[in-house]
């Protein structure tokens, strides 16, 4: 990949994080967003990194191939801009639409990843809306040993950052980029220490942490990650072309191949990822039973959710749902109005204000540790 291409792609990331921060603040109570109508969204109907050996799939072939592993650094793969991947620009004026649910593919390809801390492979499956869409899925660490146990499954969103990776490194986003893998060992062990959280936990927290896992101990989430396109806050929440494939190809695909208990599914997100986990869970309750996020940028988009919520409050008054800020987050007014959001419409939740940065040392100890236990517990 060019100099100047990575160049670019990380302008697009900072200047989107950047504009996201300001939405964030802007305004005088800062809960009006810039995009238009939200009415006219898009309404689809849906339920670093090896070796690959397995040849059956639940429905149709699998290819495996050998994936790169933790140790070993990972090739950018080449660049390309929305209009390349042949995205839709989102039209929030258009009429609905709804979609029929499309058929897990036929063909897969899987890529085992080695030498994580928790059994994890790549997932690809041909889209035909999100040609790109790979996916880095982490097992619950006895997946293997129990043949017919099922798991719940979260879907997990990257940030800024990891969106404007290449999306073989983009889907890597929880699994090597924020160490969900040392996170899941961690909390095999039924007791942690300040050296899980990063350091970012107060002895009181950590006290309490530890006494509600001797109670409630970790059992295993399937964590999906698909690669993500940058949002552009002015357009939207989602492109139209991705929400399909999330929606109508992905999630159905999932299910197929992976042991994924009924009625089990979440999503998450960190960043613009929460912003995006948020869309859907509001969007989509009927499949969503657990919907959280980790210091979400919501402020460009705070219309649009309040119009969903609204909409589907009495579904979302079922739901387990999480926000997590922290006292250094830039995005913690945005999160603070989406907490009084569900606070006016009487939708219980959990709303966690936490020690530390809006930066990778959070996601892997706070971050990665309170999404992994919500998730679990939420979807038992």
């Amino acid at each position: 990949m060019a100099k100047g291409q990575r160049l670019t792609r990380l302008f697009l990331a900072l200047l989107t994080a950047w504009t996201l921060a300001a939405c964030t603040s802007s305004g005088e109570d800062g809960s009006k967003s810039k995009v238009a109508n939200p009415t006219g969204t898009t309404n689809i109907a849906a339920e670093a990194p090896g070796k690959g050996v397995d040849k059956q799939a639940a429905s149709g072939s699998v290819e495996t191939r050998r994936g790169p592993t933790r140790e070993a650094p990972l090739k950018s793969g080449p660049e390309s801009t929305h209009e390349q991947r042949g995205l839709r620009w989102p039209d929030w004026a258009s009429a609905d639409r709804s979609f029929s649910l499309q058929k897990p593919a036929n063909e897969v390809v899987v890529e085992k990843l080695s030498e994580y801390k928790t059994p994890a492979e790549y997932f690809t499956i041909p889209s035909r809306k999100y040609p790109e869409g790979i996916v880095a899925v982490t097992l619950p660490l006895d997946y293997e040993k129990h043949a017919e146990r099922k798991y719940p499954l979260v879907i997990a969103f990257g940030g800024a950052g990891e969106c404007a990776r290449s999306p073989r490194q983009g889907a890597l986003a929880w699994l090597y980029y924020y160490k969900t893998d040392e996170a899941v060992q961690a909390l095999a062990k039924n007791r942690l220490t300040p050296d899980n959280f990063r350091g970012l936990i107060t002895p009181p927290h950590l006290n309490e942490f530890n006494r509600s896992l001797k109670d409630r101990p970790y059992r295993g989430i399937i964590l999906a990650c698909p690669s993500s396109p940058l949002l552009v806050p002015l357009a939207g929440p989602e492109f139209p072309d991705y929400e399909e494939f999330i929606m109508n190809e992905l999630i159905p695909a999932l299910k197929s191949r992976y042991r994924v208990a009924d009625a089990r599914i979440g999503i998450d997100g960190v960043s613009m990822g929460g912003a995006r986990s948020m869309y859907y869970g509001f969007k989509y309750p009927e499949v969503f039973s657990s919907i959280g996020s980790v210091q979400g940028a919501f402020g460009p988009y705070l219309d649009i959710y309040r119009h969903f919520v609204e909409r589907h409050r009495d579904t979302l008054k079922k739901r387990s749902i999480q926000l997590v800020t922290s006292d250094r987050d830039p995005m913690a007014p945005s999160v603070e109005r989406m907490h009084q959001l569900l606070v006016d419409n009487s939708i219980h939740h959990v709303y966690l204000k936490l020690t530390g940065p809006h930066d990778y040392v959070f996601n892997q100890g706070p971050g990665a540790l309170e999404l992994l236990v919500f998730h679990d517990r939420a979807l038992r």
